[in-house]
């Protein structure tokens, strides 16, 4: 096995993430070590970047992509070689948690920073627009 400081975060992060898609707050490694069958001291391992086998690697990605509801599912190869952060936009407020592309990342924390200034009647409107483009 080897060690990767990536891996690891990514780990840390859908675990996270996961939880909060799940039930609005965060999974912890006892919780997401239940679901796997392992210790909570090898989910400690793998947060610290050690690699799993091939066949845990599996059940890794199966229980992340189950627990975000994702239609793509999330890959071994995406785990070890990108920041996975970069694809998600996490909304804890709404208990959320969405796949998206970096671009898309970037434009949508451009479009919250701006949201912050405006009023609840104002979001309001903005929300029935855009429910009226995802028709």
């Amino acid at each position: 096995m080897t060690i990767s400081k990536l891996f690891g975060g990514n780990i840390r992060f859908l675990r996270k993430a996961a939880g909060i898609a799940s039930r609005g707050t965060p999974f912890s490694q006892q919780e997401i070590a239940d679901m796997l069958g392992v210790s909570r001291k090898t989910v400690v391992f793998w947060e610290s970047g050690q690699i799993p086998s091939q066949k845990k690697m599996a059940h890794l990605c199966e229980l992340f992509t189950r627990r975000l509801s994702l239609e793509e599912a999330i890959t071994s190869d995406e785990l070890l070689d990108e920041d996975i952060k970069d694809y998600f936009i996490v909304i804890t407020e709404r208990a959320e948690v969405k796949r998206v592309e970096p671009h898309q990342k970037e434009m949508l924390n451009k479009i919250f920073l701006r949201a912050s200034d405006l009023t609840e009647n104002d979001l309001e409107k903005i929300l029935d627009i855009l429910d009226k483009f995802g028709e």
